[in-house]
């Protein structure tokens, strides 16, 4: 090359600086008279446009005389249209223009009578144009040469025409001795587009330069300093290294931090270099794109109605263009971008014609049952039957929308009234995880076959569980119709939960019903697990706290969370809550909720939630109660919480009311409630809580109104037990505001007499102090207060020793008023420990101890200790000395905050910690 006229690149090129230095010395040697071939080649999209289009630019800042033209596959059939391009360039002097011009006009010999054939056929067939105007074409070009050197750069020659190619081999062959420079770009594939035109050019003299992917270095060249090589590599692994796609990734995560982000410039790379070639690429790339993971060269060959032989060369053009990795588009913006892009039809055609190989080929009817869904019709009955596979087989995943998409498009075949039955109560099954709302639409021709006594007890389940989530009352003989079908299947646990939920979720209305079930279900045999759960239903809460306790942990620990199950689950978690157990229902809460939010289940995330939110109520953490349940109650539209919606309703007005937010307690208590509800254990609880709300605010008619009305039910119910509902203590407290004091001192009195647990005896003695004399209230608040200590009940407790604190005030001994006081403010602001190393302490200080250390913090001498608990003055100093060590504390005065997070009784919280 001679220095004044050489083309000198003074800078790297995208890691192309050995390639470039290739045409350099290509041109050294043609500016010396001795003309050269150079042949370009790479993968789809691979740098060889940029490549020529560098490497010409600069020959031309250099004085070069430089002719370019581009194959395009649109004119393929456009007679000397790339031998055209070449004379387009004002260097051209106009006579060579001029002459260029009038033969490029000439048509050849016979080609009127030259069919149209095709402008995407590979073959180069025997029509030649007229070879005078070949060589005049070719001469003008070579005296062009003879006087500077010349630099022709011909873009995707495997596009040009016929007869452009034949002036192309004709000048090849007669370069030898000039100063011309033929720079070709062509795709290096397996088949080429123009194999005569390689022939031929193979047994001439030529030079082939290949273009690689680009590498991890030569990713960030191209980036510069704004991409790391950490990022380089992983843009280089999702590019394959074509430098378009790393373009296009790199202008997607400009703005982008951390995470590398296949956006639309991504998505467009893709389907340009789909469309650069002749259709048959599109077709495989959108194939596969439809095929998605059960993508292979056999299936998309099927797919598109191509040959075999023919799909494996395009596959590997699309893997060595970095599209392909493994049959498999290599990010999935890119198979998306490629179906976005197709019209709808096209798509639901693909899709259709999917779903019949893949079932052919044995692939899960979850996979086939997306394509049908994407076709959007049920092409025979076949796919009637994947898609209720695919259905099922979508809930066993937790995937409700691919359920529903699968069993509505069934729906949509079927003609048999059976079938169509089994699949709307498979579908509102699967709805009512995420919508309760949404199936009960689809319930609604089942719920009238149920009216009308038509329908088989096999598709009943659910439509009674609609029914009692709506609080609409039914024959209880449909009940014991469910259980005798579940003898002869596997259902029974689902049979149980609606018979649980119906107990208590919503009140029990026949007693003889749980009779039948216990009878029917021990017909094959005892269960531990059927015992257990009927036995939940049957004790009613009569039965010893230890039984319901066991049965309960049982239910739980035993019964994964389900479709079916989610009632009975929380009917167990209520029996713990109302045995006084509230850390133990507590534990079951948190990972039930974990669960259901990880399964995407909003049903079951509602009403587990609203359950945690009286749970966290009984333990006195009302904050963090009104915060779920705030949650919770927007997660079902209204219609779908049914008579639920008294649940959260119920714990968020007794925490507004026990808060003093009584403006937001007024809104709630006008919150719109089903009627239905009113004959629900559920809206008989939310009455209690509304009537506590009016009984705060002084609306004391209003509240004994809501009282009486659960008085009048719960008995009716043969649900009449304190624990469930205190209505009694409830209606005590506002005929007492109201001047009865007689009547609601007997009213109290009868409750006590009821009460089976700690917590509601607790709570009945404390009304029932109110009730009695100045004198006689300390000592019975005294016993309330350790009954609600022993039950946990946080709430109920520090209203207990606030109201003994205010009568100490009035009988004038106003120090342990304060002490008390102090004790009542620490009880109530507590949460589960407010001691550092709260359960430790705990487990550490005895039983006696415990009962010492409560009583001294109440402001108790040693004295009132001693005789309180039958022991000598030294016993309680030898206690309050370990309590003191133990606690980390100086005093009595700082007793209460160390003791306000050790409300249960330590023996019976290591018994809960052992069982769970």
């Amino acid at each position: 090359m001679t220095e004044d006229r050489g083309v000198v690149l003074r800078m790297s090129f995208l890691q192309r600086t050995e390639q470039l230095a290739v045409l350099g010395a290509a041109f050294a040697d043609a500016d010396r008279g001795r003309g050269r071939v150079v042949v370009v080649t790479g993968g789809l999209a691979g740098g060889k446009t940029a490549l020529l289009q560098r490497y010409c630019d600069s020959a031309r800042s250099e004085g070069t005389l430089v002719l370019t033209a581009t194959g395009a596959r649109a004119e393929r059939r456009l007679r000397m249209g790339l031998i055209d391009q070449l004379f387009t360039t004002d260097a051209v002097p106009p006579a060579v223009l001029d002459r260029a011009g009038r033969l490029l006009l000439e048509d050849p010999p016979g080609r009127e009578d030259a069919g149209a054939g095709d402008p995407d056929d590979w073959s180069w067939d025997s029509r030649r144009s007229d070879a005078h105007t070949v060589r005049a074409l070719c001469d003008l070009l070579l005296d062009l040469a003879t006087t500077q050197p010349v630099v022709i750069g011909v873009d995707d020659v495997h596009f040009a025409d016929e007869a452009s190619l034949e002036v192309l081999l004709y000048l090849c062959r007669r370069l030898d001795r000039t100063r011309i420079l033929l720079v070709l770009t062509e795709w290096a594939r397996p088949l080429s587009t123009q194999p005569l035109f390689d022939a031929e050019l193979t047994r001439l003299p030529h030079e082939v330069v290949e273009l690689p992917p680009l590498s991890v270095a030569g990713v960030a060249e191209l980036a510069g300093r704004r991409m790391s090589t950490a990022a380089a590599r992983r843009v280089r692994l999702l590019a394959g290294g074509n430098p378009l796609l790393v373009k296009a990734l790199i202008s997607d995560n400009e703005a982008v931090d951390g995470r590398l982000v296949a956006g639309p410039a991504y998505r467009q790379a893709v389907l340009n270099c789909l469309h650069r070639w002749e259709p048959r690429l599109l077709m495989v790339g959108r194939a596969l794109a439809v095929l998605g993971e059960h993508a292979t060269e056999e299936l998309a060959a099927r797919l598109t109605g191509l040959a075999p032989a023919a799909v494996t060369p395009i596959m590997e053009v699309l893997s060595d263009a970095g599209l392909l990795l493994d049959c498999r588009f290599r990010h999935p913006q890119g198979a998306a971008a490629v179906l976005d892009a197709m019209s709808p039809r096209e798509r639901a055609a693909m899709h259709l014609r999917a779903a019949e190989i893949l079932n052919w080929r044995g692939i899960p009817a979850s996979v086939v049952g997306r394509h049908l869904i994407a076709g959007g019709v049920v092409p025979g009955p076949w796919a009637i039957a994947v898609l209720r596979d695919a259905g099922q087989q979508a809930m066993a995943g937790d995937d409700v929308g691919l359920c529903a998409a699968a069993l509505d498009l069934a729906l949509t075949a079927c003609d048999g009234e059976p079938e169509r039955t089994a699949i709307t109560n498979a579908l509102a099954r699967a709805l009512w995880r995420v919508s309760p709302a949404r199936a009960g639409l689809k319930l609604a021709p089942l719920v009238r076959a149920l009216e009308e006594g038509t329908l088989d007890a096999a598709h009943a389940l659910m439509v009674v569980r609609h029914l009692l989530w709506q609080g609409v009352s039914y024959d209880p003989q449909i009940t014991v119709d469910l259980v005798r079908a579940a003898t002869q299947t596997e259902t029974a646990h689902e049979v149980l939960s609606v018979v649980l939920g119906q107990q208590w979720l919503f009140g029990r209305r026949e007693t003889h019903m749980f009779d039948t079930c216990v009878e029917l279900l021990n017909s094959n045999g005892p269960s531990p697990w059927v015992e257990a759960a009927l036995a939940l239903g049957t004790l009613s809460y009569e039965g010893a706290a230890e039984q319901i306790i066991a049965n309960a942990t049982l239910i739980l620990r035993s019964c994964r969370l389900g479709d079916f199950t989610v009632e009975i689950i929380v009917g167990a978690l209520y029996a713990l809550l109302y045995a006084d157990q509230p850390e133990a229902a507590a534990h079951w809460c948190v990972t039930l909720l974990a669960e259901a939010t990880e399964r995407g289940a909003t049903t079951w995330q509602a009403l587990l939630a609203a359950t945690y939110g009286e749970v966290l109520l009984r333990k006195g953490d009302l904050e963090q109660a009104v915060a779920v349940c705030e949650q919770a109650l927007p997660m079902l539209a209204g219609p779908g919480w049914g008579a639920v919606i008294c649940l959260p309703l119920t714990v968020l007005l007794t925490a507004y009311t026990a808060l003093g937010r009584h403006e937001l307690a007024e809104g709630l208590s006008r919150h719109v409630v089903p009627a239905t509800a009113d004959e629900t254990l559920l809206g008989m609880r939310y009455l209690e809580a509304r009537g506590h709300h009016h009984l705060a605010t002084g609306q004391l008619l209003r509240a004994l109104e809501d009282f009486d009305k659960c008085g009048t039910r719960i008995p009716a119910w043969n649900l009449d037990v304190p624990e469930l509902l205190p209505w009694r203590t409830d209606a005590a407290q506002a005929h007492l505001r109201l001047g009865n004091r007689q009547l609601a001192t007997g009213l109290a009195n009868e409750e006590l007499r009821l009460c089976r647990t700690a917590r509601s005896r607790g709570r009945a003695t404390r009304v029932l102090a109110a009730c009695s004399e100045l004198r006689r209230r300390p000592a019975l608040l005294e016993a309330a207060v350790d009954a609600l200590q022993e039950s946990g009940d946080r709430l109920e407790l520090a209203r207990a020793m606030a109201e003994l604190s205010r009568v100490y005030d009035a009988l004038g001994d106003f120090s342990r008023a304060r002490i008390v006081a102090r004790s009542a403010d620490q009880f109530a602001a507590a949460k589960e420990t407010t001691a550092a190393g709260g359960d430790e302490a705990g487990a550490a200080l005895s039983d006696a101890e415990l009962r010492v250390a409560r009583l001294a913090a109440r402001g108790h001498t040693n004295r009132e200790i001693s005789r309180r608990l039958s022991i000598t003055a030294s016993t309680v100093e030898q206690h309050l000395t370990r309590v003191y060590r133990k606690l980390k504390v100086n005093s009595r005065a700082n007793l209460p905050e160390r003791l306000a997070g050790l409300a249960t009784d330590p023996e019976s919280t290591g018994e809960l910690r052992a069982a769970n």
